[in-house]
């Protein structure tokens, strides 16, 4: 079987569904959606048409590259040049308020994405982006985006046209900034999706909810696809630190971070069929932009980010449902592994291998060059793929000692060479020495000498259980909740955007079903938060008529 892989989850529906895609925003619509001013601006924006680039060119090296491990490539990007100040048009409203609005397009794109250099939302200022026929829309993107270094980048959007609308009161005037540097022509998902299947990850590849994932569902969710560079896509995971501090750290491969602006990576979680069947259409996911290079290590291929940007409390959103996996610096082989990852830039996958890890040494020449790596004794179920690069390696204990490197498996290779290669994480555990080559610094801050570490997460499983039925619902459905003693049980239903739409308090419960009617609310993704005195759980509900 040819390894000619292709990349069509990351385009597919994501905007046609955006209530339950979305980056950490505070939601709304345009300005203009609501008054004539979108009619009247649109006959006197000036398109921005980028120019065409050498698809054939990058379509050949994507044949060549795609038969290595490393990042997949989907897009061409275009340097640009686009602020406030430049390019666009305002509109002064009746109450001295400001609309700038810039329309851009990439003829023949299956998606855009787009990248700022220079970032800043004051108070009260919003930023939307979204289709000329309004059929899907991001934002608003506001100060809660800000980052230090004034980066910030967009998910996939769905088209070769996009329109970017900033709102900004009278009391914040001339204070935001806004510069498109890069923007990314996608050039391959969409078509392939409608011509072949869903799956745009070999034959081979098992969803992480079907049978072999059911002991994986707390480390699943610390397995994330990042976007790095605006064209590439990698794979990465939560990695817990001793202190266990909720800190947002990422591990991932060294070669997925080469010649990377970290303030515009983009990290998407939940992105997983919600059984072990493909879906008819894209899952959920939310996604969180910029990041921080904490340290990177050749020698193991390893590459730790802590994420920067959308966050709460300088914490990842409890409806991202975050968990923080634990580790094992001590370097003896595992005696079975298990990968989560995003092969091909696919929905979530899970693989396994049987049997013994060894030491090995891995070229990969020009990025990887002698990197000291566990090298699986070959897969059992599944293997791995472009995009699955900087994905984590478990051991039989659940605890991380690797990330991928790379290998030659792929779905219908000969057995022999059915195997990968995982930079140790007892290598990067002192890497080079330095705070910025080696994961000790930040993982054990206050130098503890842990050799292993449990997991985390920011939500602690009730010790007592409930569950919900029906599920899917339309949107009336019920929480049958059994508790060890009576206590006060607070419900909450959080949407995507972090917005609280039904809190109830129950006094003194201990066992009960209790009736919950969302009928009135739009199809999607929710998060159901269930909290007593001392705990918390919180799990995803979908409204589906």
């Amino acid at each position: 079987m040819k390894k000619y892989l292709l990349l069509s989850y990351l385009f597919s529906l994501i905007l046609f569904c955006s209530i339950i895609n979305a980056q950490n925003s505070q939601g709304g619509k345009p300005f203009s959606f609501d008054t004539n001013l979108r009619e009247i601006s649109i006959q006197n924006l000036k398109e921005e048409i980028l120019p065409p680039f050498d698809l054939a060119s990058m379509q050949a090296e994507d044949s060549v590259n795609d038969q290595s491990k490393g990042p997949f490539r989907f897009g061409y990007n275009h340097d640009v040049n686009y602020s406030l100040n430049n390019s666009g048009i305002w509109i002064i409203l009746p109450n001295g308020d400001r609309l700038w609005q810039l329309s851009i397009k990439s003829p023949g794109a299956l998606s855009m994405n787009l990248a700022f250099d220079d970032f800043f939302m004051p108070e009260g200022a919003k930023l939307f982006v979204y289709s000329p026929d309004k059929s899907y829309t991001i934002g608003a993107f506001t100060s809660i985006n800000n980052q230090d270094d004034k980066a910030f980048a967009t998910d996939l959007l769905l088209g070769d046209a996009v329109v970017l609308e900033y709102y900004e009161p009278i009391a914040v005037a001339n204070k935001g900034h806004l510069k498109l540097f890069r923007i990314t022509h996608g050039y391959r998902g969409v078509k392939d999706y409608l011509s072949k299947s869903f799956n745009a990850s070999g034959s081979c590849q098992e969803n992480v909810n079907c049978p072999l994932g059911a002991n994986w569902q707390n480390q699943k969710n610390s397995v994330i696809l990042l976007i790095t560079a605006g064209n590439l896509v990698c794979s990465g995971a939560l990695i817990n630190d001793v202190p266990e501090d909720n800190r947002p750290f990422v591990l991932t491969a060294n070669h997925c971070s080469l010649n990377s602006g970290y303030g515009t990576w983009v990290f998407r979680f939940n992105w997983e069929a919600p059984g072990c069947s493909n879906p008819a259409s894209s899952p959920s996911f939310l996604s969180l932009t910029g990041c921080t290079k904490r340290a990177t290590n050749p020698g193991s291929d390893m590459c730790l980010v802590e994420i920067s940007g959308g966050l709460v409390g300088n914490k990842i959103p409890s409806n991202y449902n975050p968990y923080f996996s634990g580790w094992s610096n001590i370097d003896t082989p595992a005696t079975s592994v298990v990968c989560i990852h995003h092969p091909n830039g696919d929905i979530k996958k899970i693989s396994q291998a049987l049997n013994s890890t060894q030491s090995a040494t891995f070229t990969s020449a020009p990025e990887i060059n002698n990197a000291d790596c566990w090298r699986i004794g070959k897969w059992t179920t599944g293997c791995t793929e472009p995009g699955s690069s900087g994905s984590p390696l478990f051991d039989q204990n659940q605890r991380i000692v690797g990330q991928l490197a790379g290998g030659p498996s792929s779905c219908g290779n000969t057995s022999n060479n059915m195997i990968d290669n995982y930079g140790k994480l007892s290598t990067s555990w002192l890497g080079g020495g330095s705070d910025s080559t080696q994961l000790k610094h930040w993982l054990d801050p206050e130098n503890t000498g842990k050799l292993v570490m449990s997991t985390f997460t920011t939500d602690k499983e009730m010790i007592s259980s409930f569950t919900i039925y029906p599920s899917p619902s339309n949107g009336d459905f019920n929480i049958d909740i059994t508790l060890a003693q009576p206590q006060n049980v607070t419900i909450k239903i959080i949407n995507i955007f972090g917005q609280i739409i039904y809190s109830r308090t129950f006094p003194n419960t201990l066992n009960g079903v209790h009736n919950i009617d969302l009928s009135a609310e739009a199809n999607g993704i929710y998060f159901l938060e269930i909290s007593t005195a001392t705990e918390k759980s919180v799990k995803k509900i979908n409204i589906l008529r």
